[in-house]
């Protein structure tokens, strides 16, 4: 199997394919990050062509819309080098008009693209339990459902190639503004003084559960509000909202309470935190009130 992009997401994703025994030809922009797959069963290619022209299924993991057009759609991108008959997934979050795209220049080609966004962040990524939403042409998908399911635990076809994205998006509408809100309810609780274990074990039980505010409560505890290398930074976050908030505009949506939150983690950014953890927001409310 081919694998493109090998960061945090992706580099979990690699080794757990590895591990049920599959050879992989890898590439990565940065050749630095593809040195530790350089062994048994890894063949470490110079580009996203020579991973296509191996012939077989390729998988990537990408940082953004940039990235997927350059490694698609670039002069030594995998479109260079498709064959008939290949599928192609790709499991970032990036604009779902790329993605129809794309798959239009691989049907012309005879092969199939996929567009199956994940979300559950690098540790479900490491355990193999992602939630996937592929848009794509059906047939492709179950003809790689099996190696996907190795990789989540929830796999669904969504629609064409670009409606996966579009869930995906609306995911990210709920966790950016669950984000911003955590924030400021874990800035709350220090004020008040209140206890963040029995916090959490109590709000966790309620309606107010949610994912990111466990995240946020854990770092909270851990008193490390900066942090950081968690693979999940402010401004990653906030370029895939703007995504979100051209989504909202295109199907006119109004959507005062995700602006807002969309604007805590801008403003966070241009504070110095865009390479910190979301999770560590709290501590701008705390500094910066």
């Amino acid at each position: 199997m081919g694998f493109i992009g090998l960061g945090a997401m992706g580099a979990p994703m690699a080794e757990r394919l590895l591990d049920r025994g599959r050879s992989l030809i890898v590439h990565n922009r940065t050749r630095t990050r593809a040195a530790g797959f350089d062994g048994a069963g890894v063949v470490v290619a110079d580009s996203p062509a020579e991973v296509a022209s191996s012939g077989a299924t390729v998988l990537s993991c990408l940082r953004d819309t940039g990235a997927v057009e350059a490694v698609y759609l670039g002069d030594r991108g995998v479109l260079r080098a498709v064959s008939a008959g290949q599928v192609l997934v790709e499991l970032g979050t990036f604009s779902p008009d790329l993605a129809r795209r794309i798959a239009q220049d691989a049907a012309d080609a005879g092969a199939a693209f996929l567009a199956a966004p994940v979300s559950g962040g690098p540790p479900r990524a490491r355990a193999g339990t992602l939630v996937m939403m592929a848009g794509g042409d059906a047939g492709a998908f179950q003809r790689v459902r099996q190696v996907l399911e190795d990789l989540g635990q929830t796999v669904e076809h969504v629609g064409d190639a670009g409606a996966g994205l579009e869930l995906k998006l609306v995911n990210q509408l709920l966790t950016g503004t669950h984000m911003a809100v955590a924030a400021e309810a874990v800035a709350a609780l220090n004020a008040l003084d209140i206890d963040l274990g029995l916090a959490e074990r109590l709000l966790d039980q309620g309606w107010g559960q949610s994912a990111m505010l466990a995240r946020a409560l854990a770092v909270a505890r851990q008193e490390a509000p900066e942090a950081r290398g968690t693979g999940v930074t402010v401004v990653g976050m906030s370029e895939v909202l703007e995504l979100v908030a051209r989504l909202l505009r295109a199907c006119g949506v109004s959507a005062e309470v995700f602006d807002a939150g969309r604007r805590a983690l801008l403003d966070a950014g241009r504070l110095g935190y865009g390479d910190h953890d979301p999770a560590g927001l709290f501590h701008v409310k705390e500094v910066h009130r």
